[in-house]
């Protein structure tokens, strides 16, 4: 009886077979992180800088600060939250995603991504943070039960610089005087430069009405200690007036020279 002698499998071989099942089981791990990552991503911020004591609302800025992923080709529900972790607890923010009826009986969201907004939170402390937002889901068609997403978005909060000057100027220059329907330019300088989220400058004129293109609110540049808002129209007075602005953050307001405006 012959014995059939097994040649021993050469080395190449045996390594090429360690490098595809490890190279198989890294494209698995892979897959997993890309989808364990893009499941958290669902909802999350993507504003991260915030300034102290101010709200997008009281600056009259309504920029988004975050967006809603919908991965499902139709959602029949679709709920986000967030909690600043303040102590203010979990809320909705205000979202666009609309709901329309699918074949006219069934409310949905189409898949897509949304913004959404929460104008009313104040940040009440400087400092690194972290802000909680979770997204729950249900695509249409699927098992019952709602799946949640949860992301841990890290914010900082950055300190309002104070005013340290505001000025009528016109071609770079202090102005004293101008005429009725001409233009002048306000500029602003801060104590120091703003930080990463910018500085919102509150403006005031006495007597109201007198500038009516300046706006309450003006948004200081990150890194930027002073601004000019230029070609502001004054109104045409029956007689001359004297107008003064005052520009705020935090600390004490600071006040213009005053600018006559002559008929």
């Amino acid at each position: 009886m012959l014995t059939r002698i097994r040649k021993p499998i050469p080395h190449r071989y045996v390594f090429f077979s360690f490098f595809l099942v490890s190279f198989i089981a890294l494209l698995a791990y892979e897959f997993f992180l890309v989808r364990v990552r893009a499941a958290s991503e669902y909802m999350v911020l993507t504003v991260n800088n915030f300034e102290v004591g101010n709200s997008y609302r009281n600056v009259q800025w309504h920029a988004p600060i975050g967006q809603i992923t919908n991965p499902c080709s139709y959602a029949d529900h679709l709920v986000g939250t967030i909690d600043w972790n303040d102590g203010t607890g979990e809320h909705k923010p205000d979202t666009n995603a609309q709901t329309k009826l699918f074949q006219n009986t069934t409310p949905v969201i189409q898949n897509g991504v949304y913004f959404f907004w929460d104008d009313g939170h104040v940040p009440a402390r400087v400092g690194v943070q972290t802000v909680t937002t979770k997204l729950s889901l249900h695509c249409m068609g699927d098992p019952p039960g709602d799946k949640e997403y949860i992301a841990q978005n890290a914010i900082k909060v950055f300190s309002r610089i104070p005013v340290n000057q505001v000025e009528f100027t016109k071609n770079d220059l202090p102005i004293e005087s101008v005429k009725g329907h001409d233009v002048v330019d306000v500029r602003l300088t801060l104590n120091a430069p703003a930080p990463a989220s910018g500085t919102w400058v509150k403006l005031e004129t006495t007597p109201p009405g007198a500038l009516n293109s300046l706006p309450p609110y003006f948004w200081i540049s990150p890194q930027q200690t002073q601004e000019t808002i230029p070609n502001l129209e004054v109104r045409k007075p029956a007689s001359a007036v004297t107008i003064f602005v005052t520009a705020s953050t935090v600390g004490r307001p600071q006040q213009s020279q005053t600018l006559t405006i002559l008929p």
